[in-house]
């Protein structure tokens, strides 16, 4: 959700500041010296920060469920490949229906099980490659060449996207239940 809300804010920074700046106007709070332009990089500046404390949030919860992601990953596919001789062994499935059914039913649990897994990884990757194009749909067009080097170096930072892995040995994405 936190990535959701940064996508958003990049791509409404412009009116966010305009508001912060009516505000600070209402709170008389509003200083003549504190332009328009300020209150943009203040903006700015808080989507960044937003961004690392997500990157730090995506880190702890990688170290937290690192390996038993890893352990459960790693036992559902040995049980799938188990179920699977299991279901090669049997010789005459038709005189074993309900076998076939309640071998079919596990099958399905674990498959499902590792797709829940690798699915969760697989969103946090698109909406972390979303962050990229937020930043370079919003309204940076309008602001001055130094404030701009704010937006540019975001956009290098979100091209490689946030991933959660499996024990530093794979990837928790959909590309890998599909491998």
């Amino acid at each position: 959700g936190q990535i959701e809300i940064l996508a958003f804010n990049l791509r409404n920074f412009d009116v966010l500041a305009e508001r912060r700046r009516k505000r600070a106007i209402s709170d008389n709070k509003y200083i003549g010296k504190y332009t328009n332009l300020y209150f943009t990089k203040r903006i700015l500046k808080e989507c960044i920060l937003l961004h690392n404390s997500i990157i730090r949030y995506v880190s702890v919860i990688e170290s937290a469920f690192s390996l038993a992601s890893a352990l459960q990953f790693m036992l559902s596919v040995m049980v799938l490949c188990l179920i699977g001789i299991q279901f090669l062994s049997i010789e005459n499935p038709t005189s074993h229906p309900m076998q076939m059914v309640w071998m079919a039913i596990y099958l399905t649990c674990m498959l499902i099980e590792v797709f829940i897994l690798c699915w969760f990884g697989n969103e946090l990757i698109w909406k972390s490659n979303d962050l990229r194009q937020a930043a370079f749909d919003g309204p940076w067009r309008n602001l001055n060449r130094k404030t701009c080097m704010f937006i540019i170096i975001f956009m290098e930072r979100c091209k490689r996207p946030m991933r959660l892995s499996a024990g530093k040995i794979f990837t928790l994405s959909l590309d890998t239940y599909t491998v």
